[in-house]
Parts: structure tokens; C-alpha cells; sequence
């Protein structure tokens, strides 16, 4: 045996290649260096990275250190200019006077400035600065407007003109006049803010890139330089204050200033004041206390405390610089588990479903436009830790949360939209108004949820298998009781599979309350125009209760159904019809016409679904030449058949198309893991959108195929005679393998009818005589083939976790060990293959792979599977690869119902199909519909990733044999 192959990259160097938009499906990067790698718009669906190292490479380090070198350098010399713009005013140079009010009012602004920054964070302080700025700058030059020199004050208004302010700039202005103290001020705060956000930045880029030592060292250079360079500018500029400390105490002679224009020689020889040594002391204090408020709020920047998210994010971007790139990249199931990721770039990348488990430095990743820009969620995802937790209101939309402990979590109001919770434990935790819309529960805990009366879900959210004894419908108790609604009431525990149950049929029905009772032929007319309205959507009454005083009708609908569409529409309908009626009120009397249409809602909750079977014959002709139709309609239980006769034209292209598609097909799935023996050889690689573009051109094919004129009188004579509401089997009838291959149920006409499904059939059939034991539960032979390079083991799991069935797995067998269950005198309702196969080219045989050494045809099982159904086989399953040939011979020995794969199957559509098949099925639905559910389930998930992937399940129908459900299984004599 051998499977598809995907590119391996394990524990390679991959520094600074580059993946750019390249298709690497399932590609193995695990404990792979990708530091400097870019991976932008690549498609990395269910790739790994387990333990992959994600970063900077080498040389992008260097560059990084260098900017720390630089930001810290900045910071020293910025705390060095704030501190001597502090002490500018202290230092009067043409006169004696010492200006000691400009220079508390600066250190009291960068009081307030600083005292800011720590209690509100930086952003306020920005914001408080850029609110200054906006009010000031307009006022300094509305006043410096209206100066002039008629009066006083508007004289000295001309100290806020823009040339006074440029002198003050340049140090030509007196001390303490407006200008200067204005010019120094702003000098001051501006030097402040920058060695306030440099050294924090600087510090937790070597921190986080370059590591400790670095950090320290950066540290080092900031204290550096503020203080020697700050003690160096002040013991030069104090001077000045010497001179006018000993000018004033009368040491020295200042006439005509001639201290001040001989400096040096005048205060040379004296020893420096005690006010000269603390002004210098505390200038230098003060500018290590800059940086060392610096190194603070660095810490709280790695702490990722709120209130310095610029510095943090702006860190990020500079990091992440040069980093590893996934940005735009498609990261759907992608395994990033344990990888180092800081320094990585995942802007609009696409992470439904991702695994991020136990990653290390995700916190230190671009992370916009994605869930994990919210750090509680990110939390959550590394560490699958939410006990006790609040996530309230918080998008988790398509979040891998596999395992997760989420017990007694407060949930309201988030959006787990597409996630996987699959066995997680959710005990107790909080779900009202969750949005839970294509979410995977599969084998969570639900135990005493509570809130699960408000929460959205639908068809698609996934509820198999939960393990849960009862739930609360309300949050809190009702007022004056304590009474949360739980299911089920009392004491009594869900038995297994019932809580899926309960909630399916809450999400597939329309509840209709009257509240003062119902008039019944108002409510049959509404019912009628809403079915006439929504002809694609059946509608069925499933049951009428009495609450109080008033009624509920519950309206079973499929599952996709606008169900608050089909609720507005009825109410309509039956208020126009109250009034037609001329009735006010509904008509409770029990009169004669009332009961007559309340019969009638009876009669149609117990109606049987009426059988409508379609046989298409094609039995001479072929895609060059055309072909001689035959249709017999088999509706409303007549004994008798309808039959048409009718042409379909040559169409040979069609031929051509669906040959394209496949090859594309097959090199798309070249990476996945796939369930087939053999690859076809062909070109190496295909986009998405070539396989898109011909999967829409094989089904317009057959559409403008089905459409022609030829077919006309059948199409039209369908139409008369099928009832859209009702369950509608269509079989081709055909020994052509190429129209065995084509997609049937994409027929436009179709789409009228609520859920047809599409079959082929030999041109014989048979019913074996059966000798069948009586037995309670489903038996199941499920035969768990070769599982290289797939996992069937989950196969294994979704048929272990049926309920009301017996099933005996049979993992690799021999193949006497196989002939030997098959011949079991009890007998099989179901046998279920999972693992390879390969039919020939022409769809005549197929082989199966029972074990990594053994393939087998079906002729060497043919006696063995003639005893099986003698003793009552009705179905089997191949999920496997291209199995036409296995259903062609399979249907030859007379099974009744038989699934095969049309094509190679990837391994996680095996797993889904066979999951919504079994779930459908063994809840209630027909063996057709239920086809179609799973096939339906294929299309939401699969097309866009593998267009066509949807046209692989297809039922092999045994024409004497009707389709038995699960419940007739279970009653098989």
C-alpha cells in the first residue's frame, strides 16, 4: 500500500526562505527553524509547526540591537535635555536675579506629567498633551494678535509673538520672561515624553528579541549617559548661579557685568556654593530618576499591563520586522502546538480552528484582525485553562479549544461561532445568549450548563456524543423560586445520546404559541399559503401542546431553514385570515367546522411519508450518440408505475470536463492525507480556482444536459407528478461508468423538491430469502483496514459512540479471521469499511486493503458476503477510495443499500461524511436523507477547500430491497 505524499520540512533551517503564496496543505514544519521566513498568503491548511521556531533570524537581530543601542541612547540624551531645560531658569546670565518660579512651575508640569503616566499610562498622557497642545497653540497666537503697544497690557501681549519666541529659542531672551519660560517648558515636556517611551521601548525590544543581558546592557547606557552627561552640562552651566550666589554675598565685583563677560576668571578660585553642589546633585538625581521610572514602566510593558499598550504594541511591530510572516496566510486546523512564535507577523490571517496549544511568546506576535488580539482569549488558547473564568462578550469565532477546561466559565454573550470544543469540559459554566452556530461539541461535557435557553444554534453545530446528565434553560432562578428550568425535570439524568436529541429538535422546529387558543381553519389556511410560499422547504406538524390557557403547535423543518422567517410568515398569514374571517378572537367552541380542521392537523402529524421513486433508465447509448431514456414514477402508493420515454443528445464534452476535473482533483488532494492506494500520475500542482472554475463547468454540463429540449416531455412530466413536500429517490439506471461518475443530485430541478437524493442501480435486481435471528440492538461489523498514513481510529470513534448498536471492530484482519465474522449465524445489519482501496479504470472490480500485506477482491468474499446477507445484511459501507468498482460488484450479490466513495477520499471528508451519515441516520432520518445531510455537511465544509468534494458519497440502490431506517434495523426478523 501506498498513500498520498505531502511535503516534509521536519527540523530543517528554513531562515529567510521564502513560501509566498504557495499551496502547502498539510506540509510537516515541525521543529523546523523558520525564523525570517515568509509565509504571507501561503494556504497552510492542517500543516504542523508543532515545535517550530518562528522569530528573527540572525540578521534581523543585528538590526534590532542596533535600534536599541539607538532608542537608548536617545532616552539618556532626551532625560539629559528635560533636566536642563528644568534648571535653565535657576541660571540668569545678564543679571543677579535668581528665577526660581519658572523652575517650579516646569518641575510641577512634569510632575503632573509623569504622576500621568504612571497612575493612567502613556496613552492618556499623550492624549492630555495633544488636548494641551490643541488649546494653547491657538491661544499664544490669538493673544500675540491682539498686542500692540497703546497700552499696557496689550503690550506685553508682544511677548507671545512668534519672533519673541524664536529669540527665547535661540537664548537671545532675559530669564524669566514668558517666551523663555514657554520655549523651556515645552522643550522640557517634549524631552520627558520621548526619554519616557524610549528606554521602555528599547528595553522590552532586547528583552523579548536579544534577551537580558542585552536589556541590561541598554540599561546601562541610558544611566550612563543621563548622569554623567547631566552632571557634566550642569556643573559647566551652573556657573552662572555661582557667579550670582557670590555676586550677591558681595565676594564679587559685578560691576557694569563684567563677572558675567569674564566668568571664569571671576568665580575660578572659589569653592562651588552649598545651593550650586545640590543643584547639581539633584539635576543628575533627577535624570536617573527618568530613566529608572523608564526601566519601570518597561516592566509593566512585559507585564503587558493595558496602560502602556502603545509601547507594547509599537515593540511588537518593530519586532516582528524581518520576523517570520503568516500575514494573509490560510491557517485553517494548522498546528502551531509548543512552537516559539514570538517576533511573528499573523495579521488577516485565517485561523479557524488553529492550534495554538503550550506556544510559547504568542503574546510577543502580530496578532490584528484575529481572536487572539484579545490577551484573555490568547491566554486561553496556549494554556486550554478557562476554569473559572469570565469571557464574556469576548469572540472566539472558529477557536480550537480541543480539551479545554472551560468549567464554571462565564460564557454570556461570547461567539463561539465554528469553534471546536470537542471533549472539553464545560461543566457548569455559563451560556446565555452564546453564539454557538457551527460549533463542534463532539464528546464535551455539559453537565449543569446553565443559560441554555437563549443560547443561537443550528443544523450545523455539532452535539454528538455529549456527555451530560441534565442542564438549566435559565441563568438565574425565576423571581421568588429556584427554579432554573432544568432538563430533564425531577431527579431523572439524559441518558446517553438524549441530550442531542432534545436540543436537535429544539434547532429543527418552529414553535407557533397561541396564547388564547387557536382557530383552526384560520390556521389551516395559514399553514397552507406558508407551505405554497416556501415550496423547496417541507413543513411538517410535529406536535400540539397545552401551555396554560394557551397552545403551542410545534413545525418540524429542515434543518437550514429561515425559522424566524417561517414563524413571521405564518403569523401573517393568520392574522389576514382572522379577518377574512371576520373572527376577533380565536374560535375555541367546539363546533362541528372547528373539529373537522383540527382532524385534519391530526391526520397530517400521523401521515405517513408518501414513497416517490424515480428510475431513470439509460440503458443503450452512450455521451457521443446520445441515449434512449425510459422513467418509471412510482408516488401516492400506487401499485402501478408512471412511465415516461424520452432522448438526452450527445454531449461528449461533458466527457472532457469532468476528466479535467478529476485530474485536478486528485493533484489537489496529492498532500492530504487520502484513503486511497495509488495517486494518478499527472501535472504537480493546480490552484483552488482552476479546480473551482471546472467542477462549475462539469455541473452547468450536466444541467445544460439534463435541460435540453430532447428531455423536455420527462423533466416536465416529473414536475406533474412529484409532490415537492415529500421525500424524493431518484435512480440511475445505467452500466455506463462515466455516468455513474457524474453529479445527478446537482440537477437544477432538484432544488423544488425538500430532499432528493440520487442512487445508481444495476439493471437487475433481486430479494434474497433471508433467515434472519431476532436481535434488539443494530449489529455492526465495522472492518478497520490498513491505516497508513490515515486515521481510522476516529472512525472507530464515531461507531463506538452509537447508541442502541452492537459493534465488533475488526482491526487488520486476516483473511480467514474476516470469511470467519462475516459467515456469523447472528448475522449484520451494517458492514463498515474503513481504509484504502482502488477500483480498475473501467468500474468493473475494486480491491480493498484488509491489512498493510493483504488486498482483496470482492470475488474472493463473495461467498462469505452471501451468507451475511442471508442472514440479514442490509447496508454497507466502503469509506474509502474510488469505490465504484466495490459498489458495482457489491450490488451484483444483492445487498440492499450500498455506499462507495465515487473518488479518492481524503481522510478528515471520510471521517465527516461517515460522523453526519451515522448521526443523521441513527436519529430517525431515512437512509437517503440522511445521505444528503452528510452530503449537504460536505458541500458547507469541504467545497470551497476541494470543489466537487460533495459529489463523492454515492448509494448503490438494490431496486427489490426498500430502504429500511435504523428503527427497522433494530425490529430485523
Amino acid at each position: 500500500m501506498s498513500s498520498l505524499t505531502f511535503q516534509n520540512f521536519r527540523g530543517q533551517n528554513l531562515q529567510g526562505c521564502s513560501f509566498k503564496g504557495l499551496d502547502l496543505t498539510n506540509t510537516d514544519f515541525s521543529n523546523a527553524d523558520i525564523r525570517g521566513a515568509d509565509f504571507t498568503n501561503a494556504i497552510l491548511d492542517e500543516a504542523n509547526f508543532n515545535h517550530a521556531q518562528c522569530g528573527l533570524a540572525r540578521k534581523s537581530q543585528i538590526k534590532i540591537f542596533i535600534i536599541v543601542a539607538l532608542l537608548s541612547a536617545i532616552s539618556g540624551i532626551a532625560a539629559v535635555i528635560a533636566v536642563d531645560n528644568t534648571f535653565k531658569s535657576l541660571i540668569p546670565k545678564t543679571t543677579q536675579h535668581i528665577g526660581f518660579l519658572p523652575t517650579a512651575i516646569i518641575l510641577f508640569v512634569n510632575a503632573i506629567l509623569l504622576t500621568t503616566m504612571i497612575r493612567q499610562g502613556i496613552q492618556k498622557a499623550l492624549d492630555y498633551l495633544g488636548i494641551a497642545a490643541a488649546v494653547f497653540v491657538p491661544l499664544i497666537g490669538f493673544l500675540s494678535a491682539f498686542s500692540n503697544d497703546k497700552h499696557p497690557i496689550l503690550s506685553w501681549l508682544r511677548s507671545f509673538r512668534t519672533g519673541a519666541l524664536m529669540s527665547a529659542l535661540s537664548g537671545e531672551t532675559k530669564a524669566n520672561d514668558i517666551p523663555f519660560l514657554i520655549v523651556t517648558l515645552t522643550a522640557a515636556v517634549v524631552a520627558t515624553t520621548i526619554a519616557i517611551v524610549a528606554l521602555p521601548l528599547a528595553l522590552t525590544l532586547a528583552e523579548v528579541v536579544l534577551g537580558r543581558a542585552i536589556a541590561a546592557l541598554a540599561l546601562f547606557e541610558a544611566l550612563a549617559i543621563s548622569a554623567i552627561a547631566t552632571g557634566i552640562i550642569a556643573r559647566n552651566s551652573l556657573r552662572y548661579l555661582k557667579a550670582s550666589v557670590l555676586i550677591q554675598a558681595g565676594v564679587v565685583d559685578n560691576t557694569n557685568n563684567k563677572c558675567y563677560d569674564f566668568l571664569n576668571n571671576c568665580v575660578k578660585n572659589f569653592p562651588d556654593p552649598p545651593v550650586v553642589i545640590l543643584a547639581i546633585a539633584g539635576a543628575v538625581i533627577l535624570a536617573v530618576a527618568l530613566v529608572l521610572l523608564g526601566t519601570h514602566i518597561a516592566q509593566r510593558v512585559l507585564a503587558e499591563d493595558d496602560k502602556y499598550a502603545v509601547i507594547r504594541q509599537l515593540a511588537i511591530v518593530i519586532g516582528a520586522a524581518g520576523g517570520t510572516s503568516f500575514c494573509g496566510a490560510q491557517l485553517a486546523n494548522t498546528n502551531f502546538s509548543y512552537a516559539t512564535l514570538k517576533n511573528t507577523d499573523f495579521r488577516f490571517a485565517t485561523i479557524h480552528r488553529t492550534m495554538w496549544h503550550h506556544a510559547r511568546f504568542l503574546d510577543w506576535a502580530i496578532v490584528d484582525e484575529t481572536i487572539l488580539i484579545n490577551p484573555a482569549v490568547r491566554e486561553l488558547l496556549v494554556t486550554s485553562n478557562g476554569y473559572h473564568k469570565s469571557y464574556q462578550g469576548m469572540d472566539l469565532r472558529g477557536a480550537n479549544l480541543i480539551g479545554a477546561d472551560l468549567s464554571y466559565a462565564q460564557l454570556q454573550t461570547a461567539d463561539l461561532s465554528q469553534a471546536t470544543l470537542e471533549a472539553a469540559n464545560l461543566e457548569y459554566a455559563i451560556f446565555s445568549q452564546v453564539q454557538a452556530i457551527g460549533t463542534d461539541f463532539s464528546n464535551a461535557k455539559m453537565t449543569g450548563v446553565c443559560g441554555l435557553g437563549t443560547w443561537n444554534i443550528d443544523s450545523t453545530t455539532q452535539l454528538e456524543w455529549v456527555d451530560c446528565k441534565y442542564v438549566y434553560l435559565l441563568e438565574e432562578p425565576k423571581p421568588g423560586t429556584d427554579d432554573r428550568e432544568r432538563r430533564p425535570s425531577g431527579n431523572d439524568n439524559y441518558q446517553p445520546g438524549e441530550f442531542t436529541t432534545f436540543f436537535a429538535e429544539v434547532v429543527n422546529t418552529v414553535d407557533l404559541i397561541f396564547k388564547y387558543g387557536v382557530d383552526w381553519k384560520a390556521f389551516m389556511e395559514s399553514f397552507q399559503q406558508v407551505q405554497r410560499k416556501n415550496p423547496g422547504i417541507k413543513l411538517n406538524i410535529q406536535s400540539i401542546e397545552n401551555k396554560g390557557n394557551g397552545i403551542v403547535i410545534k413545525l418540524a423543518v429542515p434543518p437550514e431553514t429561515d425559522k424566524a422567517q417561517i414563524n413571521n410568515d405564518f403569523n401573517s398569514f393568520y392574522q389576514e385570515a382572522l379577518q377574512v374571517l371576520g373572527t376577533e378572537a380565536p374560535a375555541l367552541q367546539n363546533s362541528a367546522e372547528q373539529r373537522q380542521y383540527l382532524l385534519s392537523v391530526m391526520e397530517d402529524i400521523v401521515r405517513p411519508l408518501s414513497e416517490q421513486v424515480v428510475i431513470l433508465n439509460l440503458a443503450s447509448g452512450d455521451l457521443k450518440q446520445g441515449f434512449d431514456v425510459t422513467v418509471e414514477i412510482w408516488c401516492d402508493r400506487q401499485r402501478l408505475a408512471i412511465k415516461l420515454e424520452g432522448k438526452l443528445p450527445p454531449q461528449p464534452i461533458i466527457f472532457q470536463h469532468y476528466q479535467q476535473w478529476q485530474e485536478m482533483y486528485n493533484i489537489q488532494n496529492h498532500r492530504r492525507k487520502n484513503r486511497a492506494i495509488k495517486i494518478k500520475p499527472g501535472i504537480t500542482h493546480c490552484s483552488i480556482q482552476e479546480l473551482k472554475t471546472l467542477a462549475e463547468e462539469v455541473e452547468i454540463d450536466v444541467n445544460k444536459w439534463l435541460e435540453s429540449e430532447q428531455f423536455f416531455s420527462i423533466k416536465q412530466g416529473l414536475q406533474d407528478k412529484l409532490n415537492s413536500t415529500d421525500e424524493v429517490r431518484v435512480i440511475i439506471q445505467t452500466e455506463d461508468n462515466l455516468l455513474r461518475k457524474l453529479p445527478w443530485h446537482q440537477w437544477k430541478f432538484f432544488n423544488a423538491y425538500c430532499q432528493p437524493e440520487v442512487a445508481l442501480s444495476r439493471k437487475e435486481s433481486n430479494r434474497v430469502k433471508k433467515s434472519v435471528r431476532p436481535r434488539k440492538k443494530v449489529r455492526i461489523l465495522a472492518i478497520l483496514g490498513d491505516s497508513t498514513e490515515i486515521n481510522v481510529d476516529k472512525d472507530r470513534q464515531i461507531l463506538e459512540n452509537l447508541s442502541e448498536a452492537e459493534t465488533i471492530f475488526l482491526v487488520e484482519p486476516n483473511y480467514q479471521k474476516l470469511k470467519e465474522y462475516l459467515t456469523d449465524e447472528i448475522g449484520w445489519d451494517i458492514l463498515c469499511f474503513s481504509g484504502h482501496s482502488q477500483s480498475e479504470v473501467d468500474g468493473s472490480t475494486g480491491v480493498i486493503c484488509i491489512n498493510k500485506t493483504d488486498k482483496l477482491t470482492v470475488e474472493q468474499l463473495k461467498d462469505s458476503l452471501k451468507i451475511a446477507i442471508k442472514h440479514g445484511l442490509e447496508i454497507a459501507i466502503f469509506n474509502s477510495c474510488d469505490g465504484l468498482g466495490l459498489g458495482k460488484q457489491l450490488a451484483d450479490l444483492d445487498i440492499p443499500q450500498i455506499i462507495v466513495m465515487r473518488e479518492p477520499v481524503p481522510d478528515l471528508i471520510a471521517q465527516e461524511f461517515l460522523k453526519v451519515f451515522l448521526k443523521a441516520f441513527a436519529g430517525g432520518n431515512s437512509f437517503y436523507v440522511s445521505v444528503r445531510e452528510a452530503r449537504e455537511k460536505l458541500k458547507q465544509r469541504w467545497d470551497r477547500e476541494i470543489p466537487g468534494a460533495s459529489w463523492l458519497p454515492v448509494i448503490y440502490q438494490n431496486q427489490a430491497e426498500f430502504p429500511k431506517t435504523w428503527r427497522g434495523l433494530q425490529g430485523n426478523t
